[in-house]
C-alpha cells in the first residue's frame, strides 16, 4: 500500500513538470493579449491626447489662404478636420520679435527679413519681414528663396574641411582680383599676376576665385552637391509652416562649378530661415535642428492637438569641422567683410561672446534688387543664437544686414535669459 502511494506521488510530480511550461506559455499569452486590448482601449480613450505630427500640422496650415496668418499676428485658425477653432501658441521670444520689427521699421529697407533661432533646440525666437518695393506674396522669410551669394561659401568651406581637402591655414594660389570670377582665373596652372591666400583669409574677404578653384580642383561636383543636401538644400525643411525649398546649382561644366562653389551664381537659392539654420548648424557642433515656430496647438475648448519637441534635422558635419568653420566665420566679423559693422562690439559686456558670420552680395536678376546677406551666430555659456538677415534695395542702401545682425545679438545677450517655452 505504501508502495502504491509512492508511485502516485511520483506520477503527480511528473505531471506538474509537464504542465509547468504550458501554464507559463498560457500566462505570457494572456498578458500579451490583455496588454494589446488595454492599449487599444487607451488609444481611443477620450482622456488620451491625439496629437498631430509636425508634418500633419504643416499640411493643414498650407491649405489656408490667409496673409495675416503668415505675418504671425493671428493665432486662431480653422483647420481642416477640426470641429472647432485651433489656437497656436507661437514660440517667439517677445523681446527679440519686437527687436526685429523695430529695426526693419526704423531703417526701412526695400525688402528685409530677420530670423533668430536657438541653435541648440531649433526654437524660432524671432521672424519678421517687410516688403516695400517688390511684387511678392507671403512671408519673405519662408515663402521665397533668393540667391544665397557668398553665404554658399560656408557650404564649400565645410565640404573641403570635412573631406580633409583643406583647413583654415591651407594656402591656395589664385590670380586676378578678389571679387571677380572669369574663366581665365580657373586655369589649372596659375600664371600672370599670381597671389596666395589662406582659406581663413579668403573666407573673411570672400575671395571668389579661391572658392571657385577649391570647388573645381579639390572637391568636384558630386561631393559639393551632396554636402549641400546635408546643409538642407534640395530638402523640405520640417516645420509647422511650409517653407520654400532651397536649391543648389547643378553645374554642367567646370566654370559653372566654380560659380556654384563661390556663390557667384543665381542658381544657389535659399530662404532667410534656411540661412539661420546654416549658421545654427555651425554653432551647434555640426547638428542642424528642426525649426519650430509653434510650441503647441490647442482646440479652443482646451484640448492639445500638437506639441513641439526639439528634433534633429540633419547631422551636417563633425564637431571638428564645425569648430574650424567657426574660426573662419569669426574672421569675417574680426578682419573681414563685416568688420566695420562689428567695430567696438567685443569690448565691455560682449567681450566674452564667440561671434561669427558670413556676408553675401549679389543682384537678384529675377527681382532686380541688390541683395545683402548676413548669416551668423553668437554664443556664450551654452547659449547659442543663430541669426539670418536679408535686405534688398533697388537703388539706395538704407542699412547693412551685418549691422542689423549685430543689433540682434546685442538684444539677445542683453537679456538676463531668453524667455522659456
Amino acid at each position: 500500500m505504501a508502495e502504491s502511494n509512492d508511485q502516485t506521488v511520483k506520477k503527480i510530480a511528473s505531471l506538474k513538470i509537464f504542465l509547468r511550461p504550458a501554464m507559463t506559455t498560457a500566462l505570457v499569452f494572456s498578458i500579451f493579449v490583455g496588454g494589446w486590448w488595454l492599449g487599444q482601449r487607451a488609444k481611443h480613450s477620450p482622456f488620451v491626447e491625439q496629437l498631430l505630427t509636425k508634418e500633419e500640422l504643416r499640411t493643414k496650415i498650407s491649405k489656408l489662404k490667409n496673409d495675416n496668418l503668415y505675418s504671425f499676428k493671428q493665432n486662431e485658425v480653422s483647420l481642416e478636420g477640426m470641429k472647432e477653432p485651433v489656437v497656436l501658441d507661437y514660440a517667439f521670444d517677445p523681446s527679440l520679435q519686437a527687436m526685429a520689427e523695430d529695426l526693419l521699421d526704423q531703417y526701412k529697407p526695400d525688402l528685409g527679413s530677420i530670423v533668430a533661432i536657438d541653435a541648440s533646440t531649433g526654437r524660432v525666437l524671432a521672424m519678421y519681414s517687410e516688403n516695400r518695393a517688390f511684387v511678392l506674396e507671403g512671408n519673405v522669410a519662408i515663402a521665397h528663396t533668393y540667391p544665397s551669394a557668398s553665404v554658399f561659401k560656408v557650404v564649400t568651406a565645410g565640404a573641403a574641411i570635412e573631406d580633409q581637402k583643406a583647413n583654415p591655414s591651407t594656402l591656395i594660389p589664385y590670380a586676378g582680383r578678389d571679387h571677380t570670377l572669369y574663366k581665365s582665373q580657373m586655369k589649372e596652372r596659375v600664371s600672370g599676376w599670381r597671389r596666395i591666400s589662406s582659406l581663413k583669409a579668403a573666407f573673411a574677404q570672400s575671395i571668389n576665385t579661391v572658392f571657385g578653384r577649391l570647388g573645381v580642383f579639390s572637391l568636384g561636383k558630386e561631393p559639393l552637391k551632396n554636402f549641400s543636401t546635408r546643409f538642407g538644400f534640395e530638402t523640405t525643411i520640417p516645420s509647422e509652416f511650409p517653407v520654400e525649398i532651397s536649391h543648389s546649382a547643378n553645374p554642367s561644366d567646370e566654370f559653372q562649378l566654380a560659380e556654384m562653389a563661390s556663390g557667384y551664381t543665381q542658381d544657389n537659392v535659399m530662404s532667410p530661415l534656411h540661412g539661420a539654420l546654416i549658421a545654427a548648424a555651425v554653432a551647434n557642433d555640426g547638428v542642424m535642428m528642426q525649426p519650430y515656430f509653434v510650441n503647441a496647438a490647442f482646440l479652443k475648448s482646451g484640448k492639445a492637438v500638437y506639441r513641439s519637441e526639439p528634433a534633429v534635422f540633419s547631422k551636417v558635419m563633425s564637431p571638428e569641422t564645425a569648430k574650424e568653420l567657426r574660426t573662419l566665420m569669426y574672421e569675417t566679423v574680426a578682419t573681414g567683410t563685416s568688420k566695420k559693422s562689428f567695430r567696438g562690439f567685443f569690448r565691455g559686456k560682449f567681450s566674452e561672446l564667440e561671434v561669427g558670420g558670413k556676408t553675401g552680395h549679389l543682384t537678384d536678376q529675377h527681382l532686380g534688387g541688390k541683395i545683402d546677406w548676413f548669416v551668423g551666430f553668437a554664443q556664450s555659456h551654452g547659449r547659442k543664437i543663430a541669426v539670418s538677415v536679408l535686405t534688398m534695395h533697388k537703388k539706395y542702401w538704407t542699412v547693412k544686414s551685418s549691422f542689423l545682425a549685430r543689433k540682434a545679438f546685442e538684444t539677445a545677450f542683453t537679456q538676463k535669459k531668453v524667455a522659456k517655452r
